[in-house]
């Protein structure tokens, strides 16, 4: 006899103003569509002990310039005020009451320990479990190492957690479950093969997004609060960059089928106008990896089916990508603000080490063409790869002193498993093979203490980046002065908050006061 079960997702979320993942969403609504019940535990809003706070993280984001801080001080304590109770002590409350069957755990490799201390701190419960996401997707020896982890995913999910819960319902055996690593009770543990990818376009357009609670809806941007929410339009990426697990994802569904696709625009627009209509957002962000790696018959398709909802947008896609074609069509339907991934500026090193072989001419003369539009862009960057050196760094900050960008990130590489450049640093002996990062073993400075260039002095230019692209070049010696001189950093930040970002938010100065 069949039996409906209940699965509760948790969600060890360790970025306090991240956006609410599609993925959770759309898994919650196959289950409930096929009559089974779900809730969530999500730590986004919790103050960890054992770890950095979660607000350090935007906070220090901030601090380095790379965010705007946010103009709507009161809002931000309303929607983004830290929970200061126990987690494992509301998780335990909310398995007691829910009565779940199942406990399914998405994961990142920074959030795992985090999501495993939840679990083992009420595995007295007797709950089953199962881990699943990226982390588990390429590090599954790993998480299975950890006795109390019941059973993991191995790539895509929606498949293998609807047969699952399907199973348990039943009473079945789950252990040939596809796309499952399941730990039996003799302690052996039975690895099942992958099935081919889902059929994006079969899946439900209208998701479980309010599974989260509406004051997840709310994100930072630009310096000002928004009632935002995601929308997938590409699963994977067609590129090969180092540092992105997408590349292994194409590789390990090769055999299989195409991980890399496309979801139609009928979907596309269905959820939108659930969005608008049932949620009442005033803000879409595209969620792909590249979101202009559309042939230009879809890319009209795009615009097309747009223009009509004209909701202000940000999206994400590659420097290779622009042209001014595209970008007039883009504002003209609701483009807001777009972030351009840049990364590295030194073209050999960027070509050989971070695999984006274009030239800093080509860069040069396609970021021009956002700025003649009139449309904001961020520019995303990363230091301390293997083999980098401060003065490679600095040819970074040389091509980002091109670009009118509004914002200019700057992140301290991270070698997730799954990356090539995780390879890589395993190779230079840089960082051991079963080495699980977390947020607090990677913090501001990144992992990879190398010797040419120490992770400490990393960090250093990390904070000052920004000053050191939008500052004229005779500042220069004042900034190397702020890398070390706390006083100086902060006086030279209120000086940069002034001149480069009050002209768009002009109660920004005053209400930054004291943050920091």
């Amino acid at each position: 006899m069949s039996k409906k079960i209940k699965v509760l997702f948790v969600y060890p979320n360790e970025r306090q103003m991240s956006t609410v993942p599609p993925a959770i969403a759309l898994l919650s609504q196959l289950l409930k569509n096929n009559g089974h019940a779900t809730d969530i535990f999500d730590t986004t809003f919790y103050e960890f002990k054992d770890d950095i706070a979660i607000g350090d993280v935007d906070k220090g984001a901030e601090a380095s310039l790379q965010n705007r801080p946010i103009a709507d001080v009161d809002d931000d304590d309303l929607h983004f005020k830290k929970i200061t109770t126990d987690p494992a002590d509301d998780l335990r409350k909310k398995i007691i009451e829910f009565r779940p069957d199942l406990l399914a755990v998405s994961c990142s490799e920074t959030t795992f320990l985090r999501g495993l201390r939840l679990i083992s701190k009420t595995k007295d419960l007797k709950v089953k479990n199962i881990f699943g996401g990226v982390f588990p997707t390429f590090g599954p020896h790993l998480v299975m190492n950890f006795e109390d982890v019941d059973m993991l995913c191995v790539g895509e999910g929606e498949n293998a957690l609807l047969d699952l819960a399907d199973k348990l319902g039943k009473g079945e055996d789950y252990s040939n479950v596809t796309n499952l690593w399941v730990r039996k009770k003799d302690g052996i543990i039975k690895k099942n093969p992958m099935t081919k990818p889902v059929d994006i376009n079969q899946l439900p357009a209208i998701t479980d997004i309010g599974i989260f609670g509406e004051k997840r809806f709310y994100r930072p941007m630009g310096g000002k609060i928004r009632r935002l929410l995601p929308v997938e339009t590409h699963r994977g990426c067609p590129y090969t960059c180092t540092f992105c697990n997408s590349p292994s994802q194409n590789r390990i569904y090769a055999s299989r089928g195409n991980f890399f696709r496309k979801k139609s625009m009928k979907l596309i627009k269905e959820e939108i106008e659930n969005h608008i209509k049932k949620w009442k957002v005033e803000y879409i962000y595209f969620w792909a990896d590249t979101f202009l790696a559309w042939s230009p018959r879809e890319f009209d398709e795009f615009c097309e089916m747009y223009k009509d909802i004209k909701l202000p947008f940000w999206c994400q896609t590659r420097i290779e990508t622009i042209s001014e074609e595209k970008f007039k069509k883009l504002k003209e339907v609701g483009l807001h603000r777009v972030t351009f991934g840049m990364e590295h500026g030194n073209e050999k090193f960027r070509r050989e080490v971070v695999k984006r072989p274009y030239s800093n001419k080509l860069a040069i003369e396609l970021m021009k063409i956002p700025t003649e539009l009139d449309i904001t862009f961020s520019v995303n960057n990363i230091i301390g790869f293997p083999g980098e050196t401060r003065e490679l760094a600095f040819d970074t900050i040389e091509l980002n002193r091109h670009f009118k960008s509004d914002d200019t990130s700057c992140s301290v590489l991270i070698p997730f498993h799954g990356t090539e450049i995780r390879k890589m640093a395993e190779e230079q002996n840089l960082i051991k093979k079963d080495q699980i990062l977390t947020i607090a073993n990677t913090d501001e400075a990144g992992v990879l203490d190398m010797p040419q260039w120490p992770k400490k002095e990393v960090a250093k230019l990390r904070n000052t980046f920004s000053m050191y692209v939008k500052f004229p070049k005779d500042r220069w010696p004042e900034i190397k002065k702020a890398e070390d001189d706390p006083e100086v950093h902060a006086r030279l930040r209120e000086e940069f908050i002034d001149t480069y970002w009050s002209h768009r938010d002009d109660d920004l100065r005053e209400a930054v006061k004291g943050l920091f």
